[in-house]
C-alpha cells in the first residue's frame, strides 16, 4: 500500500472527480465514528447533487501553506446556497461552505469486505437522521458503546469457544 500526502493525492482526486471518474480511498481518523472507521473504504463520485445528510468530500482550507480536506456529512443549509458539515462523532458544525468546495460525494463504504450503499436506501436515512438528532445521538453512541463493546468481545470469545469443541 503507498500512502500519499494529500498535497500530492487530492490533485489527483480532484482531476478524477472532474473527469467523472469515481475514486476509492480509505478512510483515516474517528470524526465520522460510528458511520464510517479508520480503515473503511469509500467510493466517491462527482457531486452533481448535494443532499442534507449526504457525505462529502470538501476542502476546508485553501492556502499556500495547508491544503486540509474532510470526508463529513452536510447537516444544515445556510440560505439555500451555502451548508455546514460536521463529522458524525464531533459536536461543532464547521462551514459554511458553497458547492464549489466540494471534491465528490460518498456512494458506497466497505468495512470488512461488505458494501453499503450511502446514496439512498437505510443507510443514507440512518445518516440522515445521525445529523439531524446530533448531539443526542452523540450522547446515546456515548452510553451504549461500552455495552456494545462487551457484546463483541463476548461474541468472539464464544465464537473461539465453539471452534475449540
Amino acid at each position: 500500500m503507498m500512502i500519499l500526502p494529500s498535497r500530492e493525492l487530492m490533485p489527483i482526486v480532484r482531476a478524477a472527480l472532474e473527469r467523472g471518474q469515481r475514486v476509492r480511498m480509505t478512510v483515516t481518523g474517528g470524526s465520522m465514528f460510528p458511520y464510517q472507521r479508520d480503515g473503511d473504504v469509500v467510493e466517491i463520485e462527482p457531486a452533481l447533487t448535494l443532499r442534507l445528510g449526504d457525505m462529502v468530500l470538501v476542502q476546508t482550507d485553501s492556502s499556500d501553506v495547508i491544503e486540509r480536506y474532510v470526508l463529513h456529512r452536510i447537516v444544515r443549509w445556510v440560505d439555500g446556497a451555502a451548508f455546514l458539515i460536521r463529522g458524525d462523532a464531533q459536536l461543532h458544525c464547521e462551514g459554511p461552505f458553497t458547492p464549489d468546495a466540494v471534491l465528490g460525494r460518498v456512494t458506497t463504504a466497505w468495512r470488512n469486505g461488505r458494501p453499503r450503499n450511502l446514496n439512498h436506501g437505510l443507510w443514507w436515512v440512518a445518516g440522515l437522521i445521525w445529523a439531524r438528532t446530533n448531539p443526542l445521538g452523540l450522547s446515546l453512541l456515548q452510553l451504549t458503546l461500552p455495552s456494545w463493546q462487551l457484546g463483541r468481545r463476548t461474541q468472539r470469545w464464544l465464537q473461539q469457544f465453539w471452534k475449540q469443541a
